[in-house]
């Protein structure tokens, strides 16, 4: 009886730090706010690359005036050799948001388009749970943390979602390094 229990503690021990990382935790300082023409897909990265210390994007929302589509931030992504994945409109499997909120990273998704014409929208993801969502919207000046439903997100999520993979160790201390060993996966 007594080892079953502590089997049972020692597994409960083990997940509870998964459980803790459900969520992205994206301080203040690595929040961008959208500029015009509307660049929240380039704040929405950069904002990662920010979290997750991708020095080489940051000023990309500066550098692109103008909107993006999910192809131009695989482009630009591709262009400056960050590791990625990208699932496109559409697809809206979670298996990728899963991943990216468990390992503590967050994900730009894509929402539909409010008004005809307006065109869809992109948002930093934080933590997609149970009930609830959390985002960080670009059009927000302060970049402030929402929630919303789960089933409220799911609604208006267009299925697409970028991650970006955490840069290689080598990388993080600026120490030099060869090629890189693949300028995007594609989780489609």
């Amino acid at each position: 009886m007594h080892s079953s229990i502590r089997r049972f503690a020692l597994l409960a021990f083990l997940t509870f730090p998964c459980i803790l990382r459900a969520e992205a935790q994206i301080p203040q300082s690595c929040r961008i706010s959208n500029r015009p023409p509307g660049r929240c897909g380039w704040c929405a990265v950069e904002t990662l690359a920010r979290h997750q210390k991708v020095k080489v994007l940051y000023g990309v929302t500066e550098s692109h005036a103008c909107r993006s589509s999910p192809e131009d931030l695989e482009e630009m992504l591709s262009a400056n050799e960050v590791r990625f994945h990208i699932q496109y409109p559409g697809e809206q499997k979670l298996a990728i948001l899963d991943t990216a909120l468990r390992d503590g990273r967050g994900a730009a998704v894509g929402f539909r388009e409010l008004e005809p014409g307006k065109g869809p929208h992109i948002v930093t993801l934080i933590a997609l749970e149970k009930e609830e969502a959390k985002l960080i919207d670009p059009n927000d000046a302060d970049c402030r943390i929402r929630t919303m439903t789960r089933a409220r997100f799911l609604h208006w999520w267009d299925g697409f979602a970028l991650t970006l993979d955490a840069p290689p160790k080598r990388v993080a201390e600026n120490t030099p390094s060869g090629p890189p060993t693949a300028s995007g996966a594609h989780g489609r």
